[in-house]
């Protein structure tokens, strides 16, 4: 195989451990969203019980929202806290639908969306690295062509979970007129909050970007082995001299050596081709195309190694 074709996948390999643990951290990890707050500019109506949770900093990931700072007494007693300083983020609809806006409703799907394609970003990306071994084991094209495909869709399900998780933050910041929602919060503390996003948000993209890349490098790959297939094949088809210089005929088709019943009995040579079957032996298949020849066919030029990319000489029955 070509060293292109070896560089490429030596990359892809390389890139597809550090692509997982970018996009698994980041999926696993509970900084997307960080809100720093200074707590120093508000008065005392803005630390009321309901809007405690809004005067803290605080940051969210897919499955919680956490307040590690020393200051927040109101943990003790607000429902719902898991690990001593975190909500979990909700993601079931509400079993009434009075009082709750159709943004409300959408936002909730979205973010379902968020955590689902993102899981499927994870899923085809290990089956991509899974194909991308074998390939390194046989370098076989449609095992380059399906890694490749598989981190494809696996750079393109991260790209739509964040477009997803930005969705739902729009919602929440402009549309969603519900208590617990920006819009709802006092001017005060809608100053004193700082928004960004954090290094869980970043190695998402960084992940989709390696899985691209990776992508690339698979389907290239494929493209290499293939090509110089077909070049070894051509050249030995319009050159006669690459197979030994006789103008053989080209068998198309598989040629597999059969094994006879009268050797398989063990009566010794063939009555009929002794020739051809000088002794009793145990026969070999090997995959075609193969080129016969006519004047002893106990032999067959052919792509003997398909791993290996090269024509050998085959002895078709013993």
């Amino acid at each position: 195989m070509s060293s292109c074709a070896t560089a490429l996948i030596v990359m892809a390999t390389i890139l597809g451990p550090i692509t997982l643990v970018f996009m698994a951290v980041s999926f696993g990890t509970d900084y997307w969203l960080e809100f720093d707050v200074e707590r120093s500019t508000l008065n005392g109506d803005d630390f009321a019980d309901k809007r405690a949770r809004y005067t803290h900093t605080r940051y969210r990931g897919l499955f919680r929202e956490c307040y590690p700072g020393n200051d927040t007494t109101f943990l003790d007693t607000a429902e719902g806290v898991v690990d001593g300083y975190c909500f979990n983020v909700e993601y079931d609809l509400p079993d009434s639908r009075s009082g709750v806006s159709d943004d409300y409703l959408v936002r909730i799907h979205l973010l379902r969306l968020f955590l689902a394609f993102y899981i499927v970003a994870l899923v085809f990306f290990v089956t991509a690295f899974v194909f991308g071994l074998i390939l390194c084991c046989w370098r076989i094209s449609r095992w380059a062509y399906v890694a490749g495909l598989c981190a494809y869709i696996a750079a393109f399900s991260v790209a739509a979970a964040i477009a997803f998780f930005h969705g739902a933050e729009y919602l929440e910041r402009n549309k969603l007129t519900e208590e617990d929602f920006y819009k709802q919060w006092s001017s005060t503390i809608k100053q004193a909050t700082r928004r960004s996003y954090g290094w869980s948000y970043a190695l998402g993209w960084v992940g989709m970007i390696l899985a691209a890349f990776t992508a690339t490098f698979y389907s290239l790959a494929g493209c290499y082995i293939t090509s110089q297939r077909y070049e070894d094949r051509e050249r030995l088809e319009k050159d006669p001299a690459q197979r030994g210089g006789r103008d053989f005929p080209i068998a198309m088709e598989p040629v597999y050596a059969m094994e006879d019943p009268y050797l398989a009995k063990g009566y010794g040579t063939h009555p009929v081709y002794p020739a051809a079957y000088p002794t009793l032996g145990h026969p070999r298949a090997y995959p075609g195309p193969y080129l016969m020849a006519p004047d002893n066919p106990r032999y067959a030029i052919g792509y003997g190694d398909p791993q290996r990319d090269i024509w050998t000489m085959r002895e078709a029955a013993s």
